[in-house]
């Protein structure tokens, strides 16, 4: 046999625990590939495909590789742990430290070089079907399916470079151990963990007061508190397993009432020694899978709410602003309602008249509309309508949260107190003018000799379908003109949407991408105990342990593994959620809450599924074992 032979079969004998690590590989290297074929396809540049599409995904490639290198050699550090005691028995043999780097270099690339191969593969099997689901999400016409040959080399290239670092800095960072030890390897006795009650009640703290900031974070402070609660939260999550965890079964293993009831003496006995060897796993699973939750669910809610985002800062389907000295008015007019009635579409045409007070306050110049006009004008935006007093003015803001300093407005002869609601959208806005103050009609009426602006609003019942002579309008007439300005709903719409569709189709799939990282931390940390395991339960066995008791310990005891970094995911995600509400309801986004729970249940029901696969399989091969 020669000696790469004996690097294949290494990996072919081991198959079994370099499965879940050899599949999240395929699906990383699938996952870059598609995106590169999105890249480099002939028909992104076209028009019809926003640019930024390229360009998002292009920051998903950087993230994806970064990943990937973390992940992979997390996973290659761990089964070199796990392989301590077949090393020394190599050494027993005459093998030497040169020897074996080789052997390890060997068998990294072979599975890298398979695993670029099978995603690849991979993803020209599934790439129409991306480029559909792509076509779907963008709301534009499927990309044609096209040979990706930049994409399969810079796929190839970027993930052998990537296997090779990899091995490279394994088996430069390979400690040297005595024959003794490698040849004990995971036998070696443990010392009892122990667990620091400082460090607990330090890991609590810090959680306790990242939540604390988290939830009384309001507005914009929430992106100021970002990064020292995201610290805040890391440290005290790491600290949370690697010490509170233990001291908390210590807790419960003092209580004898409930340590030596029916079979937890068994389930705890050792879970302390798996929480202390599996507390970095825990760590990392909880963190990927955070800010996986994070990621989709932001990216859910900012994809279903354009279109009340578009309506509530788009109140009409078209506006056109005016000032009185506009000779283009009646012109620019005529091209919009011409332009509807030959289109087929329905609509209604609303007008509003404002006036510009000749003083200023606070070095901004003031229009006032009547209180009757803005009302109408309001009605038929569907938007709030407003009450006042004869000495009263209301200050609209110019966007959501504005402030207004303003107690009182002078206008004409009239003292008016001011009201005002800085949560509430802006309906209209001047030209010429930086304020706007609606204000009773009897004091409107008495106002005489001031420039005027006029606003149109066209409420057309199927807006959505007005994209084409929208863009045919904004052709013939400009956005921003000297004297008026003119806007339509519908392509906002389409290039939000497109925008927001595309985010979220590519932090779905690098979501997914973090979720199976972790379900192959899982996977790994579980096959690992497996040899164990088998001579534990084998030796309880013969003592008188029924097949029920054991497949209640073990499903307790993997379900611990599976589920505790998700739950600990998934309250530290719905904290975020709960802080990210004040901030997203800038962006006009209403909730958060259905599509953080249609992402939160998905995972959850994933990862049951998941876990009901692996305890049966596992099940299955204790009990094979501890029948023979």
């Amino acid at each position: 046999m020669t000696f790469r032979q004996f690097a294949c079969n290494n990996v072919l004998r081991n198959k079994r625990t370099y499965a879940a690590f050899f599949l999240s590989s395929v699906f990383s290297v699938m996952i870059f590939f598609v995106y590169a074929m999105f890249i480099f396809h002939p028909g992104i540049a076209d028009e019809e495909i926003h640019g930024s599409v390229a360009t998002g995904m292009m920051v998903a490639e950087y993230i994806i590789f970064l990943f990937a290198f973390f992940f992979l050699f997390y996973c290659v550090g761990a089964f070199l742990k796990k392989r301590e005691k077949e090393f020394g028995i190599l050494f027993m043999h005459g093998m030497t430290a040169k020897q074996r780097n080789l052997l390890i270099f060997m068998e990294n690339m072979l599975i890298g070089i398979v695993s670029i191969i099978f995603g690849i593969g991979l993803g020209l099997v599934l790439g129409k079907l991306f480029f559909q689901l792509a076509g779907f999400l963008l709301d534009v016409q499927a990309l044609e399916f096209y040979f990706p040959w930049q994409a399969i080399g810079l796929t190839f290239v970027a993930f052998l470079i990537l296997f090779v670092a990899i091995s490279f800095f394994t088996v430069l960072l390979l400690r040297s151990r005595s024959l003794l030890d490698l040849l004990q390897g995971s036998q070696r006795p443990k010392r009892e963990p122990k667990a620091s009650v400082f460090l607990s009640l330090l890991a609590a703290g810090l959680i306790i007061i990242a939540y604390t900031l988290a939830l009384t974070a309001d507005g914009i402070s929430v992106v100021v508190l970002l990064l020292p609660v995201t610290v805040l939260t890391i440290a005290g999550t790491y600290l949370l397993f690697t010490q509170m965890s233990v001291f908390l079964i210590a807790f419960l293993k003092k209580n004898r009432f409930f340590y030596w009831k029916r079979t937890n003496l068994i389930t705890l006995s050792d879970l302390d020694y798996r929480m202390k060897d599996n507390a970095r796993m825990f760590f990392l699973v909880s963190i990927v899978s955070t800010i996986a939750f994070c990621a989709i669910g932001t990216l859910a809610a900012l994809a279903g709410s354009i279109q009340e985002t578009v309506v509530k800062t788009n109140p009409f389907a078209f506006e056109y602003q005016t000032k009185k000295s506009n000779l283009e008015e009646q012109k620019h007019l005529s091209l919009i309602e011409n332009g509807l009635q030959q289109a087929g579409f329905s609509f209604e045409k609303h007008q509003v008249t404002m006036r510009i007070l000749p003083q200023k306050v606070n070095e901004e110049k003031v229009g006032v509309v009547k209180l009757s006009d803005y009302n109408q004008f309001a009605l038929a935006a569907n938007t709030r309508e407003l009450k006042l007093n004869e000495n009263e003015a209301f200050l609209v803001v110019r966007w959501f949260g504005d402030a207004v300093e303003s107690k009182v407005l002078d206008v004409g002869q009239r003292q008016l107190i001011v009201k005002t609601d800085t949560k509430m959208n802006p309906l209209l806005s001047g030209l010429d003018f930086e304020r706007l103050a609606v204000i009773p009609d009897a004091v409107y009426d008495g106002l005489t000799g001031l420039e005027e602006e006029m606003r149109y609003g066209y409420v057309v019942p199927k807006w959505k379908d007005t994209q084409e002579i929208s863009l045919k309008l904004e052709e013939q007439i400009e956005h921003y003109g000297e004297h008026y300005y003119f806007s339509a709903r519908a392509p906002v719409y389409h290039s939000m949407k497109q925008m927001a569709n595309m985010a979220l189709f590519i932090g779905l799939f690098v979501g997914v991408l973090f979720f199976v990282a972790a379900a192959s931390f899982l996977y790994f940390r579980l096959y690992t105990d497996l040899e164990n395991d088998k001579r534990q339960y084998g030796a309880i066995s013969k003592i008188g342990l029924s097949d029920q008791e054991l497949s209640r310990i073990v499903t307790i005891q993997i379900a611990l593994l599976f589920f505790v970094p998700i739950v600990v995911a998934i309250i530290h995600s719905m904290v975020a959620f709960v802080s990210l509400q004040s901030l997203l309801k800038i962006m006009l986004i209403a909730s958060v809450v259905k599509p953080t729970a249609i992402v939160l249940l998905s995972f959850v029901v994933v990862q049951a599924i998941y876990f009901w696969i692996i305890r049966n399989r596992y099940l299955f091969h204790l009990k094979r074992s501890m029948s023979r």
